[in-house]
């Protein structure tokens, strides 16, 4: 299977004047479920696909009370997560406490054998009749 992508053309901010420069945009084939992906693993293992979806049900239900709990999730060469704080900033060190934290985005850090599995990715272009428009982001 290929990864399919699109040539979009970007403006530089800083530049207005500069003429566009053309970039690849990955466009998603559509969304695969928690269904689908769990067909997919009991599939491959001795597990039907209900115990395979009670599995993850328990995984999406640890996973956000760990990194609560103030814990990075370390899921082997999968890769691990960890939380981000989004916060006010403040002139002075001592000034700063919590209530200058806004909240927290949940941070994915893939591991060496997820990244090695994308390495063999295969690309193609999707072809359109009219030429994607040019941005300023």
């Amino acid at each position: 299977m290929s990864i399919n992508f699109k040539v979009i053309g970007r403006k530089n901010p800083r530049d207005p004047q500069a003429p566009a420069k053309y970039y690849a945009s990955l466009n998603s084939k559509g969304r695969r479920n928690i269904r689908y992906i769990a067909g997919e693993i009991a599939d491959r293992s001795s597990l039907n696909k209900m115990d395979v979806l009670s599995v993850i049900e328990g995984f999406l239900q640890i996973v956000p009370k760990t990194l609560n709990d103030g814990y990075t999730v370390d899921l082997g060469e999968f890769g691990n997560m960890g939380l981000i704080a989004k916060s006010d900033a403040v002139e002075k060190q001592e000034e700063f406490n919590a209530t200058h934290i806004q909240g927290v985005k949940v941070s994915f850090r893939p591991g060496k054998l997820f990244k090695h599995e994308l390495t063999d990715a295969e690309f193609e272009k999707i072809t359109t009749p009219e030429e994607s428009p040019v941005t300023s982001e």
